[in-house]
């Protein structure tokens, strides 16, 4: 049996235990193996025992943990954790979202499969975007990720962070999460990263990329507006003119193949819903059904102990008038018998 290459998993923490939880759960359910498990806890309360208490008795999972003792931002945490990894792979999750189970084993898979062991080759996947409120309750508001076509990552970031799997050998180019950017950080990492590896896009849903809605609002999209404008400012500067020029041409194409993307898994999710409406239509209809019958079988049972009742009431006092005249012949047996 070939020993699988190990994949570092990097999460990035501070004071959200409960959602930690959850994201290392996912983790821990993934059918890969061996995984090491890199957290960086980023200045906030001690999650040591919480952890040691999740990953004890798991297989071929092991821990790395790094706990800073005041905040250094997240693309500081980030690089913390990229460089404690061990693993010939690596793999970005924040501690707000969740892997399918075959997350990790599809994108080394394809990995295997488009490039050699010693080949700088990066996978990435298609991710659910999922609403967040203060109660907790979710749903998925699209899916991001999809093939990269030439200048697109230049222009905007359509891989999140949890979706990519890379070689942590890219570490030896230079390739760090920029200290000075701490807002589409992996953004500008991914087109660090994009300078020496080639990108394969692996058609899988398999990750869960969560978006607080309580984040939302004019603050955030001035900071928002700003971090593109420190990313535009740092890479679009070496493309030459004819470059830009392509890639701002090609803005229409790729709104046009995003909407799409969406109405189509707009759709199969309608249809999914559909599907699934029709189950419960069906499953009511056999209850409706099953509660029919079931009325039926209680009028009949019903029915049948009144006709048993009566009947036994009848038998009753069929007896006792048979018990009367049986003693009144007797009587007057022996009245005659006395007198005659």
């Amino acid at each position: 049996m070939v020993d699988m290459p190990a994949v570092s998993v990097v999460v990035r923490t501070k004071d959200r235990p409960e959602l930690l939880r959850l994201a290392i759960g996912s983790v821990l359910s993934q059918t890969y193996r061996p995984i090491e498990l890199v957290v960086v806890n980023d200045g906030g309360k001690d999650v040591d025992h919480l952890l040691t208490a999740i990953i004890s008795d798991t297989q071929d999972i092991y821990l790395n943990y790094i706990s800073h003792a005041h905040s250094l931002g997240r693309s500081q945490a980030a690089n913390a954790g990229f460089l404690a990894a061990s693993s010939p792979f690596c793999l970005f999750l924040d501690d707000d979202d969740y892997l399918d189970k075959d997350h990790i084993v599809g994108l080394v898979d394809a990995h295997q499969k488009h490039f050699s062991a010693d080949e700088l080759g990066v996978v990435h996947c298609r991710a659910r975007t999922v609403s967040t409120n203060d109660k907790g309750e979710q749903k998925i508001l699209s899916f991001q990720g999809q093939p990269l076509v030439k200048y697109q990552l230049f222009y905007h970031n359509v891989m999140p962070i949890l979706t990519v799997l890379i070689p942590t050998n890219v570490r030896k180019l230079g390739v760090r999460f920029d200290n000075t950017i701490d807002l589409f950080e992996d953004w500008d990492f991914w087109l660090q990263v994009a300078q020496f590896c080639s990108f394969v896009f692996v058609d899988q849903t398999t990750c869960n990329y969560l978006i607080h809605t309580e984040s939302s609002g004019v603050r955030e999209r001035e900071k928002q507006h700003l971090a593109y404008q420190t990313i535009y400012q740092k890479w679009l500067t070496k493309l030459t003119p004819s470059m830009l020029h392509d890639m701002l041409a090609s803005t229409h194409l790729w709104h046009d193949q995003y909407i799409e993307s969406l109405q189509a898994n707009n759709a199969a999710e309608l249809s999914r819903i559909g599907d699934l409406h029709s189950f419960a239509l069906d499953t009511i209809a056999q209850k409706d059904r099953d509660i029919e019958h079931l009325t039926h079988l209680y009028k009949t049972v019903e029915h049948e102990l009144i006709t048993l009742r009566h009947t036994q009431k009848s038998a009753h006092e069929s007896l006792e008038g048979i018990k009367k005249r049986s003693l009144m012949y007797r009587l007057n047996r022996l009245y005659h018998g006395l007198f005659k």
